[in-house]
């Protein structure tokens, strides 16, 4: 089949990665796939990287001019690649696809794919081009709520696709976790607990420090360690290091930064932490360290409460609840892989839901 996957998002945030991981697993089963999406931006620059075709027009402008340049565009490329199926990823320039299937009905199949944690406006037009769609796929439960509760939109016609990773790169090494403990000046009997993502006030960092805080002090654990693997944004390193010492946890703390050998990292954790406060519509990071046998808390933010164990949620903010989780939680995990974000996807695609 042919694929045509719009991906006007500017930043390489999570429906990003949920558009062009899933064009890239798209190609890898041997289907034809374009990305299109705005000139220079890091989703366009991954899609490169996994070397797929790509097309790039700026679709998220209101100029009129460009407007209907774009239009020009758009339709010169679906006379040329005559895609089977035409996935929107975002809400900008959807309406012009929308159209095109009202006046060409046979052309191809629209489907609009939600990996965003914001509510879809309500509306006449806004209800009007999501009717057109052949299909509704959202990234989770709670944003097909959200569909049906503000357009309308009947159940049937919407599909649940979590995402997916590679089972084969996320996997348990004993030699990595060795490793990355040894660099890290951990030791076996040390108790790692692991959070990975931006430095960013929605990520939670500063209610997991405080929770390992409590840990070490008023629950004598002392052997727990923390590792927060991430680089800054809206939080620098320094305010990272600031909160682990008024927390007096700075001693049996690590901040990684950036790492190339992340699979290696999440072997080194005996537990991972999503302490999120807002936003997970997706939440890649907790699909990777589950990959790899290792159990996951999480906070009951967004997507979290349907991929992770319900014994280990609790509730965003809660820090005591957080300590308790890090200490009594199932070692259960979920495998959320390629394969299945794939076939689920394809089913949703054939509506063979």
């Amino acid at each position: 089949m042919r694929f045509l996957h719009v991906v006007n998002v500017r930043w390489y945030n999570a429906t990003a990665w949920y558009a062009v991981n899933l064009s890239k697993i798209l190609k890898d089963y041997g289907h034809d796939v374009i990305v299109l999406g705005l000139p220079g931006t890091p989703p366009m620059d991954k899609a490169g990287q996994y070397h797929l075709e790509t097309a790039e027009f700026d679709l998220n402008t209101n100029n009129p001019v460009k407007v209907f340049l774009n239009i020009l565009k758009v339709n010169k490329l679906l006379k040329r690649f005559n895609p089977d199926v035409v996935n929107c990823h975002r809400g900008e320039f959807f309406w012009y696809f929308a159209f095109k299937k009202v006046l060409n009905k046979k052309s191809f199949k629209l489907i609009r794919t939600r990996g965003d944690i914001r509510e879809p406006k309500k509306g006449f037009f806004n209800y009007f081009i999501h009717s057109v769609c052949d299909r509704i796929i959202t990234s989770a439960e709670i944003i097909k709520n959200k569909y049906v509760e503000n357009l309308g939109v009947s159940p049937s016609k919407i599909s649940v696709v979590y995402g997916g990773v590679d089972d084969k790169k996320f996997i348990y090494s004993e030699k990595g976790r060795v490793k990355v403990r040894e660099e890290m000046g951990f030791g076996e009997k040390d108790y790692v607990v692991g959070i990975v993502g931006r430095f960013d006030y929605v990520k939670g960092h500063e209610n997991l420090i405080k929770a390992v805080g409590k840990l070490y002090y008023a629950k004598g654990m002392e052997n727990i360690r923390l590792v927060l693997i991430g680089y800054e944004t809206n939080l620098s390193n320094e305010d990272i290091k600031n909160l682990l010492k008024e927390n007096g946890i700075e001693e049996i703390s690590v901040i990684t930064g950036y790492r190339d050998d992340i699979a290696d990292c999440l072997s080194a954790l005996d537990l991972g932490v999503v302490a999120s406060t807002g936003s997970e519509a997706v939440c890649r990071v907790a699909f990777e360290i589950m990959a790899e046998g290792i159990p996951v808390v999480a906070s009951d933010v967004g997507v979290l409460p349907e991929i992770i164990p319900e014994e280990n949620i609790y509730s965003k903010n809660d820090i005591d609840g957080l300590a308790d989780k890090i200490m009594y939680h199932s070692d259960k995990t979920f495998l959320f892989s390629e394969k299945k974000f794939y076939e689920d996807y394809m089913k949703a695609v054939n509506n063979n839901v």
